[in-house]
């Protein structure tokens, strides 16, 4: 789905925010929370660069995504439960390899009952030997891979409906599955992590905040996802004059004995 957002841009009143979503209309907002994607605030979303620091626009900019990529497929019942009579071992299980599938996961609902097999679970390099193909050859590619682990099962007899694939490097509204950090880049983290924490910002850049795990110092989990949340909520709540209750601090009054190391640019 396309982000539902369009732009976003100061109100000329110089205190609250003027957004655009994709259908023409504009609002005024006194606060905005951002959780897309952050290469999205340069490419689908119109946002307006005084919002945010060149500092901050650097580490938005810099962030690395990781490509990945994904197969599905539908089969009549998880026969990998039968027991192979040559080993006394299951058919098949969840498998790690070398190979071009890479990750290989079951998903069943039940004896007898539809189940899923994930083909292909694959990253960077390998989600990019997946990147050029349709979703059929996807499928054939991943079965040739796992007919020589497996030899003699016949995966494809057992598939019903059709399959399912994702790149989310090539989603306009992805640009990536996931943000991996390279070395040096501890620095972009902190910058986009600390963001919450408004209180030495200039006016113009207050009031927009971030979240997400892209945000976060634990990308493609949840956990960062909730966690920037839960700061971006604290400094929203900050920004229009609230505070937390003296006997439950927010992670804004912690933040200097709990925060991340600041390492300096």
């Amino acid at each position: 789905m396309r982000p539902g957002v369009a732009a976003i841009a100061r109100h000329p009143d110089g205190a609250d925010f003027i957004v655009r979503d994709r259908w023409g209309t504009s609002r005024s907002h006194p606060a905005v929370l951002a959780t897309c994607q952050s290469w999205l605030l340069t490419t689908q979303i119109d946002c307006d660069e005084s919002l945010f620091s060149q500092e901050l626009w650097m580490a938005l900019d810099r962030t690395r995504y990781m490509q990945s990529s994904k197969t599905f497929v539908m089969v009549d019942r998880p026969f990998w439960k039968e027991i192979n009579p040559d080993t006394g071992h299951p058919l098949m299980g969840m498998t790690l390899t070398d190979r071009l599938t890479r990750g290989t996961y079951l998903f069943d609902n039940g004896p007898d009952q539809p189940a899923v097999i994930c083909l292909t679970y694959s990253w960077m390099s390998d989600a990019l030997k997946m990147l050029p193909y349709d979703v059929d050859q996807r499928v054939k590619l991943s079965l040739d891979a796992l007919g020589k682990i497996y030899p003699g099962i016949d995966i494809a007899s057992h598939i019903v409906g059709d399959p399912v694939t994702v790149s989310w490097e090539d989603d306009p509204n992805f640009l990536g599955a996931f943000k991996g950090a390279l070395p040096g880049h501890y620095r972009y983290n902190h910058r986009m992590y600390r963001h919450f924490m408004q209180s030495g910002l200039p006016a113009a850049e207050r009031g927009i905040f971030l979240a997400g795990d892209d945000v976060s110092f634990t990308p493609a989990w949840a956990e960062g996802a909730v966690q920037t949340a839960l700061n971006a909520v604290w400094g929203i709540a900050t920004h229009f004059g609230g505070t937390s209750h003296p006997q439950n601090p927010g992670p804004g009054d912690l933040f200097d004995q709990l925060g991340p190391v600041d390492l300096g640019d």
